[in-house]
């Protein structure tokens, strides 16, 4: 499994959007080989169930700025997500060339990242 992104929870990311950060588009081909700026994709969390999420970047300015958007509110308030706790997306390419999401969501608790459920 490949870790694309780590990234502690800002409030910016609660209320709007995940930004998500530009060195790891390379694991979004599409959007760098035919200039797409945006591509849907399914994340599974450790309870198995999935979010339809989007990664866009802009279309206009010297930076992409990639985001997530879709249903990533919803997994915010679904998990009951606060500034400080971490989110980590991996992805797994299977011997087909199927690739597969996993979006995990943690706590610091007493010094150590726990799941959060």
């Amino acid at each position: 499994m490949e870790e694309l992104m780590n990234k502690i929870i800002t409030r910016t990311d609660l209320e709007n959007r995940l930004a998500y950060p530009t060195h790891s588009l390379r694991a979004f081909p599409v959007l760098l080989s035919e200039g797409q700026t945006s591509i849907c994709f399914d994340a599974r969390d450790t309870l198995g169930k999935v979010w339809n999420l989007k990664l866009s970047t802009r279309t206009q300015g010297q930076y992409q700025k990639p985001v997530i958007t879709g249903e990533w509110l919803s997994l915010v308030q679904e998990k009951g997500l606060g500034v400080g706790d971490r989110i980590v997306l991996t992805r797994e390419v299977d011997e087909d060339g199927e690739v597969s999401y996993e979006i995990r969501t943690e706590r610091k608790i007493f010094n150590v990242w726990a799941p959060v459920q």
